[in-house]
Parts: structure tokens; C-alpha cells; sequence
């Protein structure tokens, strides 16, 4: 199971990272629909590295998913609306399918919660060592920590609740033998409604022409799960 555990917690902690300041200089409607395009990433590794092989209905679906991405970003002119968010959404979406794949793979011998208990410890260790790394002390993480919780902690008290509680029941699912590429299927309708939330509360803008690209993103994972 160790093994197991390192690999999730290393893409969920990639994955979190990569949301993170993917979302921090993009707009959600944007780049969420490109990191939950994990089925995608899934496909793909499935076939690089245990050779298996799809139908052409998969591959049609692929190519939906490519082309809404990245129609998604077209902005004022511009295809890429910020380099940088793209390349974190991006590394956020394989670090998800990586850590699936090891979820799936853990829930065979394991139980939910002893695997969520070390993969949560070994994911605050590696992001409080990143944190270290970029250069902020121990003294300084625990301040920044310290200052997120005193502006807004029903927040984030909520949102570590329904993060923790929505991981549990993925892996509870894979435990029941689900497929992880049909697993993280049924959580892509978060695309859709992410772009409404987006545009409702956040005032983002172009709301019907992303929300209708993220419609197609959704319909080519559909695709590629169904097929």
C-alpha cells in the first residue's frame, strides 16, 4: 500500500498546486474544465503505458476534449489567455489521472480511511516542504497559513470538509470496483456548473460561449467513457 500512497499523494499534491495557480491569475470557467479533463489523461495513459487500445469512438471523443480546451481560452483575439495558468491546468489534470489510477489501484488491499489518513499526511508534507523550498520560511508558511484561516475560515473550513468527504467516497467507489476512468466520469458535470457558478459569483465574463464549449468538453468525455 506504501507505494501505492506515494504516488496519489505526489499527484494530488501536484494536482492541488497546479489548481491553485492555475485559478489564481485564469478565470475558473476557463481552466477548471481543462483540469477535470482527467479522463483524457487517463486514455492516454492507459495506452502509452499498458498498451491498451480504444475505438474510434474514444478517439473522436479525444479529439472534442482537445478542441473545446481549446476553444475555451479563445479571448479577445487571443487562443491562450495565460500561458502559465494553461501549463499548471494541464499538469493539474495528469496529476488527477495519476492519482486515480493509484487510488484505484489501492482500494484493492486497503481501506478508505487508513489510505486517505497517510495520503493527506504525505500531501501536507510535500506542500509544506514546496512552500519551504520556494524560499518562505517555517516561521513565515505558518503566518500565511495563520492569515488565510482568520479571513475567511468558514470557507475554508467548508471547502477541507467537502474536499475530504468527496475523496472518500471516489475511493469508496473504486473499493466497489469501479473503473477509474468512469469514477472521474461522473464528477465531469462539475464542468458545466463550475462555468455558471463562475459567471453568477465571480462575474466572469463571455458566459455563453464558454459555458458552451464546456457542454462539448463534457460530451467528449462522455464519448471516450461510453466507449
Amino acid at each position: 500500500m506504501w507505494g501505492v500512497a506515494v504516488v496519489s499523494a505526489a499527484g494530488l499534491a501536484v494536482y492541488y498546486f497546479g489548481t491553485l495557480e492555475a485559478l489564481r491569475a485564469g478565470h475558473i470557467s476557463v481552466y477548471y474544465p481543462i483540469i477535470r479533463s482527467s479522463p483524457l489523461a487517463i486514455v492516454a495513459i492507459n495506452w502509452s503505458l499498458f498498451g491498451k487500445t480504444y475505438p474510434a469512438m474514444v478517439l473522436i471523443g479525444i479529439l472534442l476534449i482537445v478542441a473545446s480546451g481549446i476553444l475555451l481560452q479563445w479571448s479577445g483575439g487571443r487562443l491562450i489567455e495565460n500561458r502559465r495558468s494553461l501549463m499548471m491546468a494541464l499538469a493539474a489534470m495528469i496529476a488527477s489521472a495519476v492519482y486515480a489510477i493509484a487510488d484505484a489501484a489501492a482500494m484493492k488491499t486497503a481501506e478508505p480511511e487508513t489510505f486517505l489518513f497517510w495520503v493527506y499526511l504525505l500531501v501536507t508534507t510535500l506542500l509544506a516542504g514546496l512552500a519551504l523550498a520556494n524560499g518562505e520560511g517555517a516561521r513565515q508558511t505558518l503566518a500565511a497559513i495563520a492569515t488565510c484561516w482568520s479571513a475567511a475560515p468558514f470557507r475554508i473550513a467548508a471547502a477541507s470538509a467537502l474536499s475530504y468527504a468527496s475523496y472518500y467516497f471516489i475511493l469508496m467507489a473504486f473499493q466497489m470496483n469501479g473503473d477509474p476512468a468512469i469514477v472521474v466520469a461522473v464528477r465531469q458535470i462539475s464542468i458545466p456548473v463550475s462555468v455558471v457558478l463562475a459567471a453568477v459569483f465571480l462575474a466572469e465574463p463571455r458566459f455563453r460561449h464558454r459555458l458552451g464549449w464546456a457542454a462539448v468538453l463534457a460530451i467528449g468525455i462522455a464519448i471516450v467513457i461510453a466507449g
